[in-house]
């Protein structure tokens, strides 16, 4: 057995675990949640939603938000589950359809969560792609903008933020709170 490769190992998962362990010890650096209600919501493929009078002060709080983040949305209408997957699926067999996340093939139907992400870095320009206003079609997002609009679907987007030495320890954070979770769109493995 080769102990310095051992030893090595050893110590790169001890590194690994020390930023999981400070959020477990100190909390998440920071903490946003607020809500939209997509009916309300304007197109602005061809204008920048940051700037509309609208929605500015929501996007310069997102702005504001510059290190790794853990984010879901959270359906807060009436919508069953069963309604929002038709009005997703209806947008996903449009030809026109941007790039989407992959749909469970068991779906849990009792919860409210729709989508659980992780970004390392410029939440708000991911927040922008899941409404379906990034001007890369092939960028995957739930692209709200294009069927939760007619449905009137209203969220609430729940953001944390974490210090920067967790960015590439995301996806853990992503998984875990996905199988807590357990959000309508997305697989997370």
């Amino acid at each position: 057995m080769n102990l310095n490769a051992i030893q090595s190992i050893k110590e790169i998962c001890f590194n690994a675990a020390q930023p999981l362990l400070n959020v477990y010890n100190q909390d998440v650096k920071s903490s946003y949640i607020f809500e939209i209600n997509m009916s309300d919501v304007d197109n602005y493929n061809n204008d920048d939603i940051r700037k509309s009078p609208k929605y500015k002060n929501l996007f310069q709080n997102l702005i504001a938000i510059k290190g790794p983040v853990l984010y879901w949305f959270e359906v807060i209408s009436e919508h069953s589950s069963y309604e929002i997957l038709k009005a997703f699926e209806c947008y996903k067999n449009n030809p026109e359809c941007k790039a989407i996340p992959a749909l469970k093939s068991k779906p849990e139907h009792g919860t409210n969560i729709l989508y659980v992400g992780k970004v390392k870095k410029q939440f708000w320009g991911r927040f922008i792609t899941h409404l379906g206003f990034f001007k890369t079609n092939m960028t995957q997002g739930i692209q709200l903008f294009y069927w939760a609009k007619s449905l009137g679907l209203q969220l609430r987007v729940h953001v944390f933020e974490f210090d920067n030495n967790m960015a590439d320890l995301m996806t853990i954070v992503e998984f875990g709170m996905a199988q807590k979770l357990k959000p309508l769109l997305g697989k997370h493995k």
